[in-house]
């Protein structure tokens, strides 16, 4: 409309903070872009200001403060999310929307042991618990989050659709965006190969429980961590590499990933 009343300058700072506001509604805390996204919608925000002629000093402490009050929200959130438990179900369950998930994991040979359930902002999630078929690997199926990891005695390697926030050094994460099970498998399967040529090999659960018992200590060992150094974890969110999640390889980059991981 204030292109047409002939106000350019109106218009495209109308534009650019639609845009920003736009992006900042379509951030989730799973999406792998967050920091980037976020970073464009400031971006956005503070050059439809500067347009609009208000002084640069104000644009800046403007999106200082919002900058300040959202990493606040963040560790208000980390803290919630540190104090996290999960409660085991007396039977396997699948959390709804999660169902095809789960028959795709089936479709690799995945065998469903359990479930577990906790509480998230005032949602009930259901964690289902599957077992490989070598049993030296787990899927994790939520409607939201999927992934498949293997443990390494104190260490273990993770593959997942989802990887924003921060895990302790021990667990190796490597991240493939909106990808299905069968790619998470076959990237999962690729990452144990490379370990394997430094000697790292998976441990095999001998039963179910272990196994259900093995998926329970890594999720609250990684969810308090997030507690834990909650400011840490919310600068993380805000600002993270996804260079420090991508697939591994033979590159250097990976190697180097690799060598902190088994240096913990």
């Amino acid at each position: 409309m204030l292109f047409f009343l002939g106000d350019t300058r109106g218009s495209v700072a109308a534009a650019m903070v639609t845009a920003s506001v736009v992006t900042f509604l379509g951030l989730r805390t799973s999406d792998p872009n967050l920091p980037r996204r976020y970073w464009l919608g400031l971006g956005l925000l503070g050059s439809g200001m500067v347009i609009l002629g208000i002084p640069i000093g104000v644009v800046a402490g403007s999106l200082t403060l919002l900058f300040l009050l959202q990493l606040l929200l963040t560790v208000v959130i980390a803290r919630k999310v540190g104090r996290i438990t999960l409660e085991r179900l007396d039977q396997p369950a699948v959390m709804p929307g999660a169902e095809e998930l789960v028959q795709q994991f089936a479709a690799e040979g995945f065998r469903t042991l359990g479930a577990y359930r906790f509480q998230s902002g005032g949602k009930l999630v259901v964690v289902t618990v599957m077992a490989g078929p070598q049993r030296d690997r787990v899927a994790v199926v939520t409607d939201k989050v999927w992934q498949v990891a293997s443990r390494f005695g104190s260490r273990s390697l993770l593959t997942t659709n989802s990887a924003v926030a921060p895990l302790p050094a021990d667990i190796l994460r490597q991240h493939l965006s909106g990808d299905r099970p069968a790619e998470l498998v076959r990237a999962h399967e690729s990452a144990l190969t490379l370990l394997q040529d430094h000697s790292c090999r998976p441990d095999r659960f001998t039963s179910d429980t272990e196994a259900l018992h093995a998926v329970r200590e890594m999720e609250e060992r990684a969810l308090a961590f997030i507690g834990k150094a909650a400011l840490k974890a919310a600068w993380r969110i805000q600002t993270a590499s996804a260079s420090q999640t991508r697939l591994l390889s033979s590159d250097a980059h990976s190697l180097s990933r690799i060598n902190a991981w088994i240096s913990t």
